[in-house]
């Protein structure tokens, strides 16, 4: 039982640092995203899915990564060769999230759901990731 428990504490702190990391490679990452929502209206909308969306990004990407979740192949986060279309996903996740996010609030005037939508839709785009990124190679490998 000991055992079990450590293992489990063990594996939360892995989780835990991913997270960290993840934290702070989403949040780079997305900086250009980021800079258009600070003019964005209505601010408090925006403001509340996308500090959702900032949220919740990094930890499904902890989870992924970690092969707590999935175990598709993902690329780490010092990775050079995939910096510039990991920016831009997490860009497109984090913008995408707070724009569902908001468009649910307004819609529907609840602010629990400016929460909710941005939470699901990015761990579902976050999901996509690995096979993105393949497709994307793909294509990139075909030639005219």
């Amino acid at each position: 039982m000991v055992r079990r428990v450590a293992r489990a504490i063990r594996r939360f702190d892995r989780y835990l640092s991913r997270s960290l990391t993840a934290g702070m490679e989403v949040s780079a990452l997305a900086v250009p995203t980021l800079w258009f929502l600070l003019f964005a209206r209505p601010a408090e909308a925006v403001a509340l899915s996308a500090l959702t969306a900032l949220c919740a990004t990094p930890l499904a990407v902890a989870a992924f990564r970690g092969g707590y979740v999935s175990d598709a192949r993902w690329p780490a986060p010092g990775h050079l060769g995939t910096l510039a279309g990991r920016s831009a996903y997490y860009s497109l996740v984090v913008g995408g999230g707070t724009y569902l996010g908001v468009a649910a609030q307004l819609r529907w005037e609840s602010f629990a759901l400016g929460v909710v939508v941005p939470a699901v839709a990015c761990v579902v785009a976050v999901s996509a990731l690995p096979r993105a990124f393949r497709a994307f190679a793909r294509l990139s490998r075909l030639s005219l």
